[in-house]
């Protein structure tokens, strides 16, 4: 292990010959696109391949030249990064008849440096590599030669050589011509990746609908893109820039999830203007902490100082233990058709660490980012509308279907508290018999209160959040709902549903919702009598809930459209019932799977997830693994 010294502490690189290794994060300074010329030791040399006289110097020109061809062909036809840098520093090893080199590279984002060794290199001077890379001229050996490694306009890695004789005056040059095309080759490699990532944003974007999806897609695919190593985060604006809301966030330095999702921040009426003109990228850098507890002052801003003080607004980082803040933070405006969606940020832990390279990439998918949220947005608010249309229609045919029930349950309350009445008046009652009655009483009005809840549960808008779900308890309700109309049908409900079943993460009302969709389609399918199975188990970490009727059946040709919106087999109704399905089981991460056969039935498969035991039930303790 080699300790390279800097700034007082010591950097740990681990170097193996062939290999790489990585160190811990430096602060290293970002390099300008004129990075230093190759470092040569200043006393004439009096060996090595480069002659002095005319002819010689165009024999060894001609030789520098063949190389220089050469190598660029070779790199060309490698793919691969890592076996990129190790092809081309043996090949210049061997060229420059040096005893061992090595290529040291640094990450453009956390600064962090690797080494990739060749031959015998001995022990290298880790002062002299960081002042390298920071554009310093440290006196190097009569020996020793270095480069520079500079790639979109950073010095991102230094090629140092080393051997027993001296290098001749001009080999340090010739070594920075060399590591000019390796640059060159690192840079198209960087830029197909990068290619990559953002054909795979566009594709994966195009095809998620639901924005809670979307956001975490799309933020998933900017930290492949710029290598964040803080944090990323997706904000809407609200009433015209007056609130940002915060709807997604990726953390990369700790693994966990955010909690500070759906955290509103106001924004001054100061900035309200330039936030809603704001369209191009801008990076602020923060300095270090002034003082106990500061937070430390912009150090270098990409912007207006209005900029400098958005990126405070969203520089919440730091402010619980353990949590380190942003030292830089690259913010990108969300516009679609001149209007402010929101906000996108991306932050590093280093001051200075995203430059023009990451705006660079993200201003190549911010565009189709914006686009993508406004029509899920839109997409999600016509379906909104869509499921209240359906709630309404399902409202007016449960009340058609229970008013019979109803109408019954409160025929049988009439008399018996009449009677009841009657012979308290009189004097005659008989007490037996009046608690037999009072308790007749008692059941139909319980039957009256469960269909009244049900339906009033069904009449709920508006989202509901997600929460720890008794399942069981839902099912029953929603069969207790149907459970006269079963009767009256000729239908036998066989329920099984296992004693340990656990709690699920969801919607509460969404899934009463679509349990109570589930079994009056298979109800309605059965209007000659069968039979209604329901069963719930669990099945690893998610529960398997399957509803099984013996009804009429789905064709397969109608099978294959049973999920499109309007599209129904029914001669009343709108087509809407498995579309909303669904949708509430996507909101609550569950999927659905549906087999038929006609003239056999049907039976629906629903998956959900199990919620964790939570931590303060009591039992047995659990130990950490």
């Amino acid at each position: 292990m080699l300790k390279f010294s800097k700034g007082g502490r010591s950097v740990p690189v681990i170097v193996e010959s062939g290999k790489v290794s990585h160190g811990t994060e430096p602060q290293g300074a970002r390099v300008a696109a004129a990075a230093a010329p190759a470092v040569d030791s200043p006393a004439p040399r009096s060996a090595g391949h480069f002659p002095t006289s005319g002819a010689a110097r165009m024999v060894a020109r001609d030789d520098r030249d063949r190389f220089q061809n050469q190598l660029g062909r070779m790199l060309e036809q490698i793919d691969d990064p890592e076996k990129l840098y190790r092809t081309a520093l043996g090949q210049i090893v061997r060229h420059m008849a040096a005893d061992g080199g090595a290529l040291f590279l640094r990450h453009p984002v956390t600064g962090g440096l690797r080494t990739i060794e060749w031959g015998r290199a001995g022990r290298w001077d880790g002062r002299k590599v960081w002042a390298f890379l920071e554009q310093q001229r440290p006196a190097l050996k009569e020996t020793e030669i270095m480069a520079p490694v500079v790639a979109s306009g950073r010095a991102i890695g230094a090629m140092a050589l080393v051997r027993a004789v001296p290098f001749d005056p001009g080999a340090g040059r010739w070594l920075t011509r060399l590591c000019r095309k390796l640059a060159h080759e690192m840079a198209l490699r960087e830029e197909r990746r990068a290619n990559r990532i953002v054909d795979q944003i566009k594709d994966k974007t195009v095809r998620e609908l639901r924005p809670k999806d979307l956001f975490y897609q799309i933020l998933h695919g900017l930290r492949s893109l710029t290598r964040y190593d803080h944090s990323s985060a997706l904000l809407i604006g609200e009433d015209d820039g007056a609130r940002l809301v915060l709807h997604a966030e990726q953390i990369a330095w700790t693994k966990g999830k955010s909690r500070r999702i759906g955290k509103r921040i106001p924004v001054p009426k100061d900035l309200r203007p330039a936030l809603r003109r704001a369209a191009a990228i801008r990076i602020v850098s923060f300095g270090p902490a002034r003082g106990k507890g500061g937070k430390g002052g912009v150090t270098e801003t990409d912007g207006s100082p209005e900029q400098a003080a958005l990126a405070r607004l969203l520089r919440w980082g730091g402010r619980r233990r353990g949590e380190p803040a942003e030292g830089t933070i690259l913010v990108a405006p969300l516009h679609h058709d001149g209007h402010l969606l929101g906000l996108l940020k991306i932050a590093a832990q280093r001051p200075g660490a995203l430059g023009a390279p990451e705006a660079g990439g993200v201003e190549r998918v911010v565009r189709h980012v914006a686009s993508v949220i406004h029509n899920a947005r839109e997409a999600l608010s016509m379906e909104e509308r869509i499921i209240e249309a359906e709630k309404k229609h399902a409202m007016a045919d449960l009340a058609r279907a229970i008013s019979h029930d109803v109408k019954n349950a409160i025929g049988a309350i009439l008399p018996l508290a009449q009677q009841a009445r009657e012979e308290v008046e009189a004097g005659t009652f008989d007490r037996k018999v009046l608690a037999e009655d009072l308790t007749q009483i008692e059941q139909s009005a319980q039957i009256c209160q469960r269909i009244f809840d049900g339906m009033l549960q069904l009449a709920r808008s508006g989202v509901r959040p997600v929460e720890r779900a008794p399942l069981k308890t839902i099912l029953e309700g929603a069969l207790s709902i149907l459970g006269a109309r079963l009767k009256r049908a000729g239908i036998t409900l066989e329920l099984r549903i296992a004693d340990d079943l656990p709690e699920v993460n969801a919607s509460r009302g969404g899934l009463e919702q679509l349990f109570l969709n589930l079994f009056t389609n298979a109800l309605d399918s059965m209007s000659a009598g069968g039979k209604l199975r329901v069963g719930a188990r669990r099945a690893g970490p998610l529960i398997e809930v399957k509803v099984t009727d013996t009804g009429t059946g789905i064709p397969a040709e109608q099978l294959k459209r049973i999920h499109e919106p309007f599209y129904t087999t029914k001669e009343e109704g709108f087509g809407l019932g498995l579309a909303i399905v669904r949708s509430i089981l996507w909101e609550n991460d569950g999927t659905m799977s549906l087999d038929s056969q006609p003239g056999r039935g049907t039976s629906v498969t629903v998956m959900l997830p199990a919620a964790a035991p939570p931590e303060d039930a009591p039992g047995p303790a659990r130990g950490r693994a």
